[in-house]
């Protein structure tokens, strides 16, 4: 990077696929959400791709520059002061006028924005590159408003695919679905269901989740390798193939087979209310 590059972007795209080399067919590691704020880390020789790491996990990947806004870091600060509008549903369109018109961009669940006006169910919004859309007001949160509860939300995602990589309600990874869901809820996690493990608190064996703690599955001495969403009692949501709920119970008809025998333990996230994204 030289002295004059930006050193922070913004997302402006629905979603930013992160790769874990500067190649469309690399393997897809993560996803960026819109209005995300992403530090510069460096740039390929065409500067077509950048180098960057989310600011909202920490995670690090390669992604194309034509889905970021280059912003300086007061800019960025700017952006997450005025960007209060969440998207509180799975996906929404945003449009030329209120209602109707053409496509401006699809946007997902925890998308953030910067609020506009309203005009009767509809709200214009602001895109990080500048763009104007309305989507229905409903479709926002403004921060006025409690989260669903975790049951009413894992209802909602029931069924979505699972995407190796994956942050959307397109498609999630297991740790992508358990960071999603409790960004909601206030509670910022990383990105690997590995660091989810190694981060959390560490609820006593024998103890039955509390909705809300992470429950963790791997082989006896290797990282784990995946990660699913307490419910309470013996039940977890979890993507695994899609998100669907299951029983830590061996003998309850909904015990995921392929999973028994490998718990590895439960942990309760850490929950400060979860701030913007810092730049």
């Amino acid at each position: 990077m030289t002295a004059h590059a930006p050193s922070r972007g913004i997302v402006c795209l629905a979603a930013l696929d992160l790769r874990r080399t500067p190649d469309h067919r690399s393997e897809l590691t993560s996803q960026l959400l819109s209005g995300e704020v992403v530090r510069i880390l460096g740039l390929t020789r065409d500067r077509q791709w950048c180098r960057v790491e989310n600011r909202a996990d920490g995670y690090r990947g390669w992604a194309r520059g034509w889905g970021l806004t280059p912003a300086s870091t007061l800019a960025a600060a700017r952006w997450t002061r005025r960007a209060r509008a969440r998207v509180r549903v799975s996906t929404v369109e945003a449009r030329m006028r209120p209602g109707g018109g053409p496509l401006v961009s699809p946007l997902f669940w925890n998308a953030r924005l910067i609020p506009g006006g309203r005009r009767g169910r509809h709200r214009e919004v602001v895109l990080a590159d500048g763009r104007r859309a309305w989507v229905p007001a409903s479709a926002l949160d403004l921060g006025r408003s409690r989260p669903p509860s975790l049951i009413s939300r894992v209802r909602d995602l029931l069924g979505v695919p699972y995407l190796w990589g994956g942050r959307t309600p397109l498609g999630f990874d297991c740790s992508g679905f358990t960071q999603q869901v409790l960004a909601e809820q206030g509670v910022r996690l990383p990105r690997d269901a590995q660091h989810q493990f190694e981060r959390g608190l560490r609820v006593p064996d024998g103890a039955l989740p509390r909705a809300g703690d992470l429950v963790f599955f791997g082989r006896a001495g290797r990282p784990v390798g995946h990660v699913g969403l307490a419910l309470g009692g013996s039940y977890f949501a979890h993507a695994r193939g899609w998100v669907r709920i299951s029983s830590l119970e061996s003998s309850n008809p909904l015990c995921d087979r392929e999973l028994d025998g490998s718990y590895r333990g439960c942990r309760r996230p850490r929950r400060p209310r979860l701030r913007p994204d810092s730049t």
